[in-house]
């Protein structure tokens, strides 16, 4: 049986991520003490949904939506003391409810038809993941400069198309005000049209309105970009 990090070592890879993912120098101090909110870090709530991501990897345990914000964030040394504590167990996730939208699941994105990048919807697992599928022709407008004699479809609408079907896995509201907060995407391979992109998303956690997705696009079975978005639901002011 593999030794048991100790306590020590414990905060010294925690300490390591924070400066890698979080870009802080070395004139940042962290110690136990160094609370996640109002330090000279000047870390926010995106930062730490990124930081989980890494954090659940380098330890290989799942940090709950519960638990992020309270106690387990005050500081460095409680977020230390809960992975020491908790990196052995193991927690399954709910079962998730498979919906059976009364409507086309489109029309509950915000964007006109001339800007979705999903043609049609084929699963929806509310609060959990959603599938569907962008079938591109070459006939498309952008292909006419993205590029001229050899179209590629740009991965940034790629990244778009995966956003947009994360955004249909769960409810929202009425007033929510859905919007694309990060995406860290890696392209594997470049997409030729015609062809049909398969895009999913799968949730992962949620803090305050923000909600980070796990997302993959795939064409013929074979991964083509891969990576995490997350989106932000704040509340939609009509305007008077």
């Amino acid at each position: 049986m593999p030794n048991q990090p100790t306590p020590s070592d414990t905060f010294a890879r925690v300490e390591k991520l924070m400066r890698r993912d979080l870009k802080l120098g070395a004139d940042i101090e962290i110690n136990a003490e160094t609370p996640f909110f109002g330090s000279s870090a000047d870390i926010d709530s995106l930062d730490i949904l990124l930081l989980l991501g890494s954090i659940e990897k380098e330890f290989g345990l799942k940090i709950p939506s519960e638990a992020v914000g309270r106690e387990v964030f005050k500081n460095v040394g409680t977020l230390v003391r809960y992975i020491d504590e908790h990196r052995a167990q193991s927690r399954g996730p709910a079962q998730p409810k498979t919906a059976t939208p009364q409507q086309d699941p489109l029309s509950r994105l915000p964007h006109g038809e001339a800007f979705r990048f999903v043609s049609h919807v084929t699963q929806i697992k509310e609060g959990h993941s959603a599938k569907g599928v962008w079938a591109v022709t070459g006939t498309e407008h952008f292909f006419a400069g993205h590029f001229p004699g050899r179209p590629l479809v740009p991965g940034v609408l790629l990244a778009e198309a995966l956003a947009q079907i994360s955004g249909l896995s769960g409810a929202w509201g009425a007033n929510a005000d859905v919007r694309l907060a990060h995406a860290d995407v890696r392209f594997d391979q470049a997409v030729v049209p015609p062809a049909e992109i398969v895009l999913e998303s799968r949730f992962v956690r949620e803090m305050g309105t923000l909600r980070q997705y796990e997302v993959t696009a795939s064409v013929a079975g074979a991964v083509v970009a891969r990576g995490t978005v997350a989106l932000t639901g704040g509340t939609h002011r009509a305007a008077k």
